[in-house]
């Protein structure tokens, strides 16, 4: 039995569910879909959202209060009933029609099974043009490079999983904050020995943040990155960079250059052309401040 683990928060995902009810129905197969509400505050969606339950194979829980992504997946998988889970952020969707069916066949031949990720391009795009250019530069890889590195390259957007590995490796319930903690999964799968199959069937990333709460996000994952530090040591490019920094004593110059060009560098990622070079700069030299706190 399939089970599609959704979890969300503060977003419609009717959609996304009515896509891979379809697929289910097209294939015939024994699966459910499990949608959890992280404790959502906006009364509109949950109204939606509500609906799910009256959906074949659909089951929606939504949760008193918001406890985090990573408890919220732990529970999904406490919730499920199939043997093969698949995980579905609630901002993508299948970019292919036999999404489903992909992951199915893939899924005899590793432990976790990774898609990849996509972007809408053109008039379907999302309107927030730094996350759209971080995306696409730093997200969207080809299966040959994400399996050179399969761990690294692990994402949590969209993944299958066998319940036998999701019952021993589980998300560290300490991140009870926004990011990093998919990056502390796929090392804690690597450590264990387990396999990652990346395939070519990708989901598009339709996120609807602003400019601003991107930007916003982005420093609340450093602040995680910061409180996980020794968690996440050789697992994440952004802390082995601030570890090469340290160890030639240039902390204290980044600190200063994030606290004097912050105005600036926002100035640039906020318009309508943000240069990644400058989010690098920002990332890391917001980073260099706060572990010196």
């Amino acid at each position: 039995m399939l089970s599609v683990l959704i979890p969300t928060y503060n977003h419609d995902c009717v959609v996304l569910v009515d896509e891979i009810v379809r697929q289910i129905d097209e294939l015939g197969l024994e699966a459910e879909v499990i949608v959890v509400d992280d404790g959502s505050t906006d009364m509109n969606i949950l109204a939606e959202n509500a609906s799910i339950e009256q959906t074949d194979h659909c089951r929606y829980i939504v949760s008193p209060n918001n406890v985090g992504i990573a408890r919220t997946r732990n529970k999904l998988m406490d919730e499920a009933r199939g043997d093969i889970l698949l995980f579905l952020d609630s901002d993508v969707f299948p970019v292919r029609e036999d999404f489903l069916r992909l992951y199915l066949d893939a899924s005899h031949d590793a432990e976790v099974v990774v898609g990849g990720i996509d972007y809408r391009r053109g008039k379907d795009a999302v309107a927030n043009p730094l996350r759209l250019s971080y995306g696409i530069s730093r997200e969207v890889r080809n299966v040959t490079r994400r399996q050179e590195a399969p761990y690294a390259a692990f994402i949590s957007s969209a993944f299958l999983i066998s319940r036998k590995v999701a019952s021993a490796v589980r998300f560290d319930e300490t991140f009870d904050r926004y990011g990093h903690e998919d990056t502390l999964f796929g090392a804690d799968l690597q450590k264990a020995g387990l396999s990652i199959l990346h395939i070519d069937n990708p989901v598009y990333h339709d996120n609807t943040d602003s400019q601003e709460t991107y930007l916003s996000k982005v420093r609340i994952a450093i602040q995680s990155l910061n409180m996980h530090s020794d968690k996440l040591d050789g697992s994440s490019r952004l802390l082995s960079l601030y570890e090469r920094i340290e160890r030639l004593h240039l902390t204290g110059l980044f600190s200063s250059f994030f606290r004097v060009f912050r105005s600036r560098m926002e100035a640039n990622l906020l318009g309508p052309r943000p240069s990644m070079f400058v989010l690098g700069l920002y990332k890391i030299s917001y980073l260099c401040c706060v572990m010196r706190l």
